[in-house]
């Protein structure tokens, strides 16, 4: 992909430059008709000087240069992301097919039941649990008042709202964990989904890997590995 192409591809959604090209011109139609209102109605004993509106127009130009240019380099960074998402991908995809591990706080629910693996970094005493949907959306909070060990815990979700005691649909959820000691002390808490590579795919012009049925993107993956194959032939 060239500048023109990036230009083509991404100044159909939102750019500052392309706003301001717009605008400009706009204004460019207004400056034409108050420079030939003002030279209509100049006094002609005592006319305005050329060299004013020489440079009238050079400072006009001088803006729609400075936008030619913002929009060139809102080009180049936007190919860079096009270029960075397809060496992202392209090191996904060696992934397919091996076992994956990753920190991201997700979970998949099916059959209406959805588990984090977790790993607390000391005793917990209390831990509140925030879940979220897909679209970011608070949906529930749970407070766990029993203490919960330093080490490995699974928190396990039947998907029944707390207020109202529906039973919310299949799909993603993502979960914020707030743990404390008696005396008030945060507790770090760290996630681990782990399985194997399925696909590679593009969301919102991100490249995710799913493993579980769950988009991980390259920033929460902590380690790809060899997938346990045993010979199961006779």
């Amino acid at each position: 992909m060239n500048i023109d192409e990036a230009n083509a591809q991404f100044y159909k959604g939102n750019s500052q430059a392309r706003d301001a090209q717009g605008k400009l011109a706009e204004n460019f139609d207004d400056f034409l008709i108050m420079l030939t209102t003002q030279l209509q109605n100049q006094d002609p004993l005592n006319p305005t000087d050329s060299n004013e509106f020489t440079n009238q127009l050079v400072n006009f130009t001088g803006v729609e240069q400075s936008i030619a240019t913002n929009q060139n380099l809102e080009a180049l960074i936007n190919l860079q992301a096009v270029n960075q998402q397809n060496a992202q991908a392209t090191i996904m995809l060696d992934y397919l097919g091996r076992e994956i591990e990753s920190n991201a706080n997700i979970g998949n629910m099916q059959d209406g039941s959805v588990s984090w693996n977790m790993d607390f970094a000391s005793n917990a005493d209390t831990v509140t649990y925030e879940i979220y949907n897909e679209a970011g959306t608070k949906v529930d909070t749970i407070t766990v008042d029993e203490t919960q060990s330093e080490g490995e815990q699974t928190f396990t979700w039947d998907g029944i709202l707390s207020d109202s005691g529906a039973q919310s649909p299949d799909g993603l959820y993502f979960l914020v964990p707030t743990a404390k000691t008696d005396g008030g002390s945060n507790v770090d808490v760290g996630f681990k989904v782990k399985g194997i590579a399925e696909r590679v795919e593009t969301i919102g012009g991100t490249p995710v890997i799913y493993v579980n049925g769950m988009p991980i993107s390259i920033n929460n993956i902590t380690s790809v590995s060899v997938a346990d194959q045993s010979d199961d032939a006779a």
